[in-house]
């Protein structure tokens, strides 16, 4: 589950939690007005970031199925993700959009919505569209089931901006040799697009350049890289639960040889990133594994940081 939209939009249950039992018709107006009170409750409480109470919100066997369908089963089960999620993300805004609230039988409810991710700056972050079935339980309502959907309208760059931090001139001297990258939006702001540079005693050994989109097929980040030695290699990003970005390539050199790696991205510091390559071939042999630190340049005097 990915952790930027995990958790951002468990607000079903916080719409009916607390509520005495209504009516199988319930009136639409009073039905709205408690919705819209109880959504400005759930933000209030998502903002104290407290995993116990937002489980609460859920039956005990209650199931959330993410964006990628995968199933987290159980109130436990789901405190732990909101654990996880506040451990390893900082505070974001909620934004909730109601689309519908229906009985489809008694003591059962389904609320459809839409939530996003605001960041401090006010910035889209990440967001999702999610169908939420509802439980009576005495007079309380509860979640037994969510489920998201992919945000319909979400824009290339939105997704890309989970990938902002990489933004920026990068820089490494190791071994006599200097490499130098520089991380920018496309004019349209569509990509991130990179410019690489390698030298050593001799000069410029190597240019080249690094595209990512956001691939709409696979519903992942794909890279497309090329050098000025004839040098291509492509692929798609993923990320672990942990926060760790990682993009699995594989290309052909300069010879015309085939040569793949898993290319990591590891945060080290405020304006450090540990850049590993595991799993490396080429022409089928198996090739050692390169762990390297670069580093965050500031930007030059009188020119404002890429973006």
């Amino acid at each position: 589950m990915k952790k930027s939209l995990r958790a951002l939009l468990l607000v079903g249950g916080m719409l009916l939690y607390g509520s005495q039992a209504v009516a199988q018709q319930p009136d639409p107006k009073e039905l709205q007005t408690r919705i819209e009170k109880a959504m400005s409750n759930y933000i209030a409480l998502f903002d104290q970031r407290d995993a116990g109470k937002l489980a609460e919100l859920f039956t005990p066997e209650a199931e959330y199925i993410d964006i990628d369908g995968v199933v987290f089963h159980g109130q436990k089960v789901i405190e732990g993700e909101f654990k996880a999620l506040f451990e390893s993300t900082p505070p974001v805004k909620l934004q909730l959009n109601l689309i519908s609230i229906r009985p489809i039988a008694e003591n059962v409810l389904v609320h459809e919505g839409v939530a996003r991710h605001i960041d401090e700056k006010g910035e889209f972050v990440s967001g999702v569209h999610y169908s939420a079935t509802h439980v009576r339980v005495g007079d309380k309502w509860l979640m037994a089931s969510v489920r998201e959907i992919e945000l319909e309208g979400t824009t290339p760059h939105q997704h890309l901006e989970t990938l902002s931090w990489l933004l920026g001139a990068w820089r490494e001297e190791a071994g006599g040799t200097a490499t130098s990258t520089t991380w920018k939006w496309s004019e349209d702001e569509q990509f991130l697009l990179a410019d690489f540079v390698l030298k050593d005693v001799t000069g410029v050994a190597m240019k080249g350049s690094h595209r990512v989109g956001w691939d709409a097929g696979a519903k992942q980040f794909r890279s497309w890289v090329f050098d000025s030695t004839g040098g291509s290699a492509t692929g798609l990003w993923s990320v672990s639960d942990e926060g760790v970005w990682s993009v699995n390539l594989s290309g052909v050199d300069a010879m015309g040889v085939g040569h793949s790696s898993l290319l990591t991205y590891r945060g080290d510091g405020a304006d450090g990133l540990i850049i590993s390559q595991d799993l490396r071939t080429r022409g089928g042999q198996t090739l050692p594994g390169m762990t390297h630190r670069v580093v965050r340049q500031p930007p030059e005097p009188g020119r404002a940081a890429s973006r």
